[in-house]
């Protein structure tokens, strides 16, 4: 008795732990792939570069385009977008119940 006692305990254990990989592969996988994250640091990364190099401008490339520092404004423009990303994912981050069922012929699961 004590035997079937312990089997019993140990498929109780090892289903409880596969429900909980199984949600949290999910849920990582999710957040995972979220192109907003990429598409926010790229523009973040590009806007702090730009940004920088119109704070060292010389005069030259100001004359250039027309006595505005080009460079300055389009990272801050960019700037402002990866932000707008950035904060987009951090107020609507993705959940796997979410995502598209693609395998639609694939059994479902529960």
């Amino acid at each position: 008795m004590t035997d079937r006692h312990t089997e019993d305990e140990a498929h109780k254990q090892i289903a409880a732990a596969e429900e909980a990989e199984a949600r949290d592969r999910a849920t990582g996988a999710a957040s995972l792939f979220d192109l907003r994250l990429v598409i926010g640091g790229l523009l973040g990364l590009y806007g702090v570069v730009l940004t920088v190099m119109g704070l060292f401008a010389s005069g030259d490339a100001k004359a250039k385009a027309a006595g505005i520092n080009i460079n300055l404004w389009a990272g801050l423009c960019i700037l402002a977008a990866a932000a707008f990303f950035l904060a987009w994912r951090a107020l609507r981050p993705l959940r796997a119940e979410d995502l598209p069922d693609t395998d639609s012929d694939r059994p479902k699961v529960e």
